[in-house]
């Protein structure tokens, strides 16, 4: 296809203290089998710092290629007002972000592209990836704002492609948020009416190598408190979907919270957790906290009340 024929797409990357993975993500975007791309580093390093320099190194060897652009930021600001600082500069007439330490298999755009193109009811859409050895192969469409808010589903920011106007139309990226960032997003769009399709191809993939950005257990919990109160408003709408959804979301929210301290050894923390939800619901808590227990115990799904029966064509 004639490349002025194709539809722009703005590939926008926020990069912060990771130069030495950069090139490799920049790189997966212009392998891309579809070529009217743009590709935008926004520079999150603190100027004058090394991990500017070393970026500003990388980004050398890519200073005469016209499909890609190079900000940089004024001083720190976090992953999601880099995103921000990406739109804001973007063409593109759909946008996908990717974080600077993985990379898209060289299809994911165009077969986005095809996606939307033949799903109009969408204004985006979330394909596959592999993640620690995993494959991961969604397939829930439409509003997944109860999805979302409850953790049955995650939406990783480099599996998403968004229109631009929906994407500036819903407000964009939350900076008040260092975790949970691509979630709020989602959730911004939903609110404004916005549905997503499900590709399910693994177009993806993640370098997990790099823990240096991971939040501690007690910022986890300071984390999901921000993220639950913030959404209060979707919570409370997801109540048209499940009238007990306010329940369930804090239930199982909560309970992540309680096995990441378990699991690094927070046990006092976990005790305090555990009897503050145990008093704020009843019954529920306990039977969620057991439920997840035996569930992993013996091998079953974790969320299979929300799992529907399909055939899975790639399996």
């Amino acid at each position: 296809m004639n490349i002025n024929m194709q539809p722009l797409v703005s590939v926008i990357i926020p990069t912060y203290k990771r130069a030495v993975f950069l090139a490799r993500a920049v790189d997966s975007v212009l392998n891309q089998t579809h070529s009217n791309i743009e590709i935008i580093v926004v520079d999150d390093n603190e100027p004058g710092s090394k991990f500017r320099k070393d970026t500003e190194a990388i980004m050398k060897s890519y200073a005469t290629d016209p499909k890609v652009r190079y900000i940089q930021h004024d001083r720190n600001r976090n992953g999601a007002a880099a995103r921000n600082t990406g739109t804001a500069a973007s063409c593109g007439t759909f946008i996908c972000y990717l974080d600077d330490d993985d990379w898209f298999l060289p299809d994911k755009l165009s077969k986005q592209i095809r996606y939307l193109e033949a799903h109009p009811q969408f204004e985006a859409v979330y394909c596959g990836y592999e993640r620690d050895g995993l494959k991961i192969r969604p397939y829930k469409e439409g509003d997944l704002a109860f999805e979302l808010l409850s953790g049955i589903e995650i939406i990783y920011t480099n599996t998403i492609m968004i229109k631009r106007e929906s994407a500036v139309a819903c407000g964009g990226w939350d900076e008040r948020f260092r975790r949970n960032q691509e979630a709020v997003f989602l959730l911004r769009f939903f609110s404004c009416g916005g549905m997503i399709g499900a590709l399910p191809e693994v177009l993806v993939q993640f370098d997990v190598s790099d823990a240096a950005n991971r939040s501690d257990p007690l910022q986890h919990e300071r984390d999901m408190g921000l993220f639950l109160h913030i959404n209060k408003a979707e919570i409370e709408r997801c109540k048209l979907r499940y009238p007990n959804s306010c329940q369930m979301i804090y239930s199982y929210r909560y309970r992540g919270v309680l096995l990441n301290f378990i699991k690094h050894g927070y046990l006092i923390n976990a005790l305090a957790l555990y009897r503050k939800m145990a008093r704020a619901l009843p019954g529920r808590f306990s039977h969620d906290c057991a439920l997840y227990i035996w569930r992993r115990l013996t091998g079953q799904a974790l969320f299979k009340e929300f799992e529907k029966e399909r055939v899975d064509p790639y399996e």
